[in-house]
């Protein structure tokens, strides 16, 4: 089962940093690129394209 639960930026960071986690940003690619960017994020389009091919335990962060 899924679980879903926040997590701090700090551990979101050290998640990402740690190759562990995917840190996924829910808006399209021109807000994405225009606003609301973070260092090690991708665009939910990307993310799309993605998601067939991930692990199941790969852990996805979503902002």
């Amino acid at each position: 089962m899924t679980r879903i639960h926040r997590i701090s930026a700090q551990e979101a960071k050290a998640a990402v940093d740690s190759g562990l986690s995917l840190l996924v940003c829910i808006y399209d690619d021109d807000k994405f690129k225009a606003q609301a960017h973070l260092a090690g994020a991708i665009p939910m389009s990307e993310f799309e394209k993605m998601k067939p091919d991930l692990s199941k335990d790969t852990s996805i962060i979503f902002y």
